[in-house]
C-alpha cells in the first residue's frame, strides 16, 4: 500500500469515527434504510437472493452464505435507486462541509 493510500484510509477512518461519535451516522443510516425500504429495494434484493438459491437447488448445488453474498452484493448495490445515492451523498457532503468549516 502506498503512503497516499494509507493517508486516505486514515482520513476515511477519522471521518467515520466522527460521524459515529456525533450521532450523524445513525441518523443517515436510518434515513437510508427507510428510503431503501420505501423504494422496494429490500424486496428486490430478497427476490434476487431467493432466485439464486432456487437455481442452485434446481441444479442440486449447495451454496454457502459467502457465495450467495458475493453474488448478490454487487447486484444489490447497482439496484440502489440513483436518487437515494444522491441524497446520501448530499447528506454526507453537508456534514463534511459543517465539520470542515
Amino acid at each position: 500500500m502506498t503512503q497516499q493510500q494509507d493517508e486516505l484510509d486514515q482520513i476515511k477512518s477519522q471521518i467515520q469515527e466522527h460521524l459515529i461519535s456525533s450521532g450523524n451516522y445513525d441518523i443517515i443510516n436510518k434515513q437510508l434504510k427507510l428510503q431503501l425500504y420505501e423504494s422496494g429495494w429490500f424486496d428486490k434484493v430478497t427476490q434476487l437472493a431467493n432466485r439464486e438459491l432456487q437455481e442452485n437447488l434446481a441444479h442440486d448445488t449447495a451454496v454457502s452464505f459467502d457465495q450467495l453474498f458475493s453474488f448478490v452484493k454487487p447486484k444489490a448495490e447497482e439496484m440502489v435507486p440513483s436518487n437515494i445515492k444522491e441524497d446520501v451523498l448530499e447528506r454526507l457532503k453537508d456534514y463534511l462541509d459543517d465539520v470542515i468549516q
